[in-house]
C-alpha cells in the first residue's frame, strides 16, 4: 500500500470511528435510568466493539 493509500485508509477508519462515537452518543442520550431494553444493551455492545475494532486497526498502522 503507497503512502496515498495508506492515508486514505486511515481516513476512512477515521470517518468510520466518529460514526460510531456518534452512534454510542445518541444511544447513550436515549439511555432510560430504569429498565433498560435488552436490544438496547445489545447495541451498546455491538457499538462498543466496533469501536474497539475500528480502534485497533488505526493504531495498528
Amino acid at each position: 500500500m503507497d503512502d496515498d493509500q495508506q492515508h486514505d485508509y486511515k481516513q476512512e477508519l477515521m470517518l468510520q470511528l466518529n460514526a460510531v462515537a456518534a452512534k454510542l452518543a445518541d444511544l447513550k442520550a436515549r439511555w432510560p435510568y430504569h429498565s433498560v431494553q435488552a436490544k438496547m444493551v445489545a447495541e451498546l455492545e455491538d457499538l462498543e466493539e466496533e469501536r474497539d475494532r475500528l480502534r485497533g486497526l488505526l493504531h495498528s498502522e
